[in-house]
């Protein structure tokens, strides 16, 4: 059930996304290059707000560089990748709502095209209709994957939580990731530590009793 919601959830979302895209590149061809240029900005500029965040998430240069071009290009049809730990609400809203926006906005030039024109296509309005429904059915089912599927995960979570306290929360997430571990030596030699000492004042209690 929960493979199921997931799948019809990002199938809504990039199904949509791409609908929108072609069929106002049908009408308006090189406009559509402003569209996802635009997104394309503001999806950066939140990608690299979260390595900010993340400051030594990823520490190669390269690297970093890789996943401030190439992650933005994922996030013009859905947002998939997030390497940033903790909650993730926000982002998700940063990257929905400029998409339902944009989604909008290429559907109602796509039906104000249709009524300025005396025989457009058949598929034009139909496929206007689903682009705008789609996205919000969508995050219908993205709530109800996390309300039923994931019901610990919604249970232990504020719903209304601030963007100060929800940036807290990320970064003290990230902390905790960092925290470095004991190694394997360093456990053994505390619990010998640990047990040498109980034995020396287990004895010692023996040998007040015997005497």
């Amino acid at each position: 059930m929960a493979a199921v919601a997931l799948i019809t959830w990002r199938t809504l979302i990039v199904g949509s996304r791409i609908m929108a895209f072609v069929l106002f590149a049908s009408l308006f061809q090189h406009w559509l290059f402003v569209v996802i240029g635009v997104h394309y900005l503001l999806m950066f500029a939140l990608v690299f707000y979260q390595m900010r965040l993340a400051d030594k998430k990823i520490t190669t240069p390269v690297k970093r560089v890789v996943y401030n071009i190439v992650t933005p290009l994922v996030y013009i049809f859905d947002f998939c990748v997030n390497w940033l730990p903790g909650p993730s609400r926000y982002w998700y809203a940063m990257c929905y709502v400029p998409m339902y926006c944009e989604n909008v906005l290429m559907s109602a030039l796509g039906l104000w095209y249709v009524s300025t024109t005396s025989s457009p296509d058949w598929y034009l309005v139909p496929g206007c209709v689903c682009v705008i429904v789609a996205f919000p059915l969508a995050v219908l089912v993205q709530v109800a994957y996390y309300l039923y599927c994931q019901p610990t995960i919604m249970t232990t979570v504020r719903l209304c939580l601030p963007w100060s306290e929800f940036r807290e929360e990320v970064l003290k997430t990230i902390h905790r990731l960092r925290r470095p571990s004991p190694r394997p030596n360093e456990i053994s030699m505390q619990q010998l530590t640990r047990r040498a000492l109980v034995t020396a004042h287990t004895s010692d209690e023996t040998q007040t009793f015997k005497i």
